[in-house]
């Protein structure tokens, strides 16, 4: 999982401007309604979100945020983080019949996702689950907030809290309990072994770069700059499984006499 700032879309641009206006049209009209079935079945028929895949794509990449699975040639989903239908604790009970419609129409709710990490498979899938901290209340309208267990790719906290053993595997890197328990909860929703295999590759390939990069290192060759390359390909946001690279690269180089030229060339 990668960190997504959001603050990267650029309201100002004129297609992002006219579908933050229609969005504001349709929220108004959500609330013009008097009964939660209308609320449903207008939400159902109009599927603004759908339209503004095409714009995460473009500024984030064509990666699920959740597993930072490669898009390319699959149809991917624009979840709501925050479930616009009903949502649901990690064992499906429900919490919020309506769950938060009002989000609906706000980009700020919307996380590109592959299908394993949002729908049914396997036993996982987020779908409508989205449990809360225990002791703690649903938001039920606009400005209420609530404090979600799932790790947000859109929280730089989160995305921090997580990386993954030799096995490719997702671990937590923290010792406080709780934030444990999140990480656990967020692996079985998002159905992260699925991904085990290809980030394991992932790990595989950065050590070969690296062993590489040592090696021209020390005898000054031109294999440097190439496997320079192999590295910052790895490591790109746009790249499949680019924040565990960047992990197991930073933990592999700390205090190794070429770290600072790694870091110069790619800025890790």
């Amino acid at each position: 999982m990668r960190y997504i700032d959001l603050s990267l879309i650029d309201e100002n641009d004129p297609y992002i401007a006219q579908w933050i206006q229609v969005a504001k049209e349709k929220t108004i009209r959500l609330y013009s309604l008097g009964t939660p079935q209308e609320r449903k079945e207008y939400i159902k028929n109009n599927n603004l979100w759908s339209d503004f895949k095409d714009t995460l794509l473009d500024i984030y990449g064509d990666k699920c945020w959740y597993s930072e699975c490669d898009l390319t040639g699959s149809f991917g989903d624009v979840d709501h983080f925050r479930p616009k239908g009903k949502s649901t604790d990690e064992n499906k009970r429900e919490i919020l019949k309506e769950g938060y419609w009002w989000l609906a129409y706000d980009y700020h709710n919307y996380r590109l996702s592959c299908e394993k990490c949002n729908r049914k498979y396997g036993g996982g899938g987020k779908s409508d689950r989205f449990p809360l901290r225990p002791g703690t209340l649903p938001a039920t309208a606009p400005n209420s907030d609530d404090i979600p267990v799932l790790l947000d790719p859109c929280v730089l906290h989160d995305v921090q809290l997580i990386d993954c053993d030799e096995a490719g595997e997702i671990i937590p890197i923290s010792r406080d309990e709780y934030e444990i328990e999140r990480v656990r909860i967020s692996s079985q929703i998002y159905n992260w072994k699925v991904f085990n295999t290809r980030r394991k590759e992932i790990r595989n390939n950065c050590k070969t770069a690296l062993e590489q990069f040592e090696m021209a290192y020390e005898k000054e060759t031109s294999q440097m700059r190439r496997a320079i390359e192999s590295l910052k390909r790895l490591t790109d946001d746009k790249a499949p499984y680019s924040s565990f690279a960047r992990k197991y690269i930073k933990m592999k180089t700390e205090g190794k006499p070429f770290a600072t030229v790694i870091e110069k060339c790619w800025q890790l």
